[in-house]
């Protein structure tokens, strides 16, 4: 007999008070739909049931809209949130630039019908106060109020079994908050998984999430359980979400969807058990738009979408970061000057908390105190007269002087990350290897 199983998309509404208790909450309509633009704009009725939206409807959504067909849309309250069904429409139902067939959505969303908007958004509820302060959440510190309100809300989400999207420039702790996250969840005993959906090669990462039977494809003279078995009963963090290749994300989707994983090269299909926290740097409502990410999946990613500021947003927090790295690397009472402080503040850190680190261990390591030059890259120069080149050898040497203080600057923005470097980049891994090699660099992996 199986066990049961916890589905990707959990069953409990995504409330305020449900994340604060880990329960469904019980109480009135959970969603209101509100015309935000036109000829009906501004009429807002709560959800219950199933609504009908069109111009010739009976007891649902009656809009004036001509552009609207007689029954366009079905929406319907379902404990995973809100069903959106296209009836057939003349026009169609579009959300962030893609046309909808059907997709569920659990939190604030948008839909186009002809000419007029519609806005499916949560109920507002009492409990819905901000979280008590706090300067930590499992790993992660702060003490600024974006940091604050941020660790409030994924300690209420870490009790459900809600998909996360953490949303943020590189740098900035996804992975440690995903990792919190998994701590301060019921599945904390169970196995943390991450998968970096950049840093895989396109044509392995399906093998990598899903695993493959022994003679696959070429290559395959094992078995392999992929990352989504190996994390059942608990969490996989995917990392870099936003990279995962379109031709993949439909079988991905799938396995959301149905709680089941079919390895490559095998008819077979397992049950896992898996809450997924997905991050990336990208805006993914834009990814959408251009056709590059699949709107369905991105709905059934962010049921909790949640942006992680950058470090120059919460400057404050900086003093008590660079103490407790001090901290780690072993020295504690390092004497941080007012001066030193004031110059930390106010550096714009584009690498986020990954540089702030790197900085601390070039300070210990090399007695070096200077931030970077903020100028861009781009102002490499001659330092020689090249006037007696060619133009193809004078034009060579200044793409090596650029290449060169491009990847050094890249290098310290993305700590040393390889995989960080090729992303920023828009380069492959092994071209960035390459070019590292070629120029005497060196980076971690």
């Amino acid at each position: 007999m199986l066990p049961h199983r916890m589905v990707f998309s959990s069953t409990e509404p995504l409330t305020p008070s449900a994340l604060a208790e880990g329960r469904p909450e019980a109480r009135g309509p959970r969603f209101r739909v509100v015309v935000e633009t036109g000829p009906d704009a501004r009429r807002d009725i709560p959800l219950e049931g199933t609504l009908l939206v069109g111009t010739q409807v009976e007891g649902g959504l009656r809009l004036s809209d001509p552009t609207v067909s007689r029954v366009h849309l079905e929406l319907q309250a379902r404990p995973e949130g809100v069903r959106v069904r296209d009836v057939g429409s003349r026009n169609g139902t579009w959300s962030l630039g893609v046309r909808i067939h059907e997709v569920t959505v659990a939190g604030e969303a948008r839909f186009t019908l002809g000419k007029t908007t519609l806005l499916v958004m949560p109920e507002p509820t009492e409990e819905a106060a901000e979280p008590a302060p706090r300067t930590t959440f499992g790993r992660a510190l702060g003490q600024s109020a974006a940091m604050q309100k941020l660790f409030g809300v994924l300690e209420r989400t870490a009790r459900s079994s809600f998909s996360v999207l953490l949303l943020g420039e590189t740098g900035t702790g996804k992975e440690l908050l995903a990792e919190a996250i998994h701590r301060a969840s019921p599945r904390s005993n169970r196995p943390f998984v991450i998968v970096d959906c950049g840093a895989v090669v396109p044509s392995l990462i399906e093998s990598e999430l899903f695993g493959h039977a022994k003679g696959a494809f070429t290559g395959a003279h094992t078995e392999r359980q992929g990352h989504l078995v190996q994390a059942d009963g608990g969490t996989v963090f995917l990392d870099e979400v936003g990279e995962l290749p379109l031709e993949l994300q439909p079988k991905l989707l799938r396995v959301l969807e149905s709680g089941t994983v079919r390895r490559v090269g095998d008819n077979a299909a397992k049950e896992v058990d898996v809450r997924v926290v997905a991050a990336t740097h990208r805006d993914l409502k834009a990814e959408v738009a251009a056709g590059r990410f699949r709107a369905d999946l991105y709905y059934r990613l962010a049921v909790v979408p949640v942006r992680v500021p950058a470090l120059r947003e919460r400057a404050e927090d900086i003093p008590m970061l660079v103490r407790h790295l001090f901290q780690q690397a072993g020295q504690p009472d390092f004497p941080l000057t007012e001066e030193l402080v004031q110059r930390l503040v106010g550096y714009d850190w584009p690498g986020n908390v990954r540089e702030l680190r790197n900085f601390v261990h070039r300070v210990l390591a090399a007695g070096d105190a200077e931030l970077p030059d903020t100028k861009p890259v781009s102002t490499v120069t001659a330092t020689e007269d090249l006037s007696g080149l060619t133009f193809k050898e004078a034009k060579e040497r200044m793409v090596e002087a650029f290449t060169r203080e491009y990847l050094t600057a890249l290098l310290a923005r993305c700590g040393n990350n390889i995989s960080e470097v090729a992303r920023t980049a828009g380069l492959a891994r092994s071209h960035v290897h390459g070019l590292l090699n070629r120029y005497g660099l060196k980076a971690g992996d």
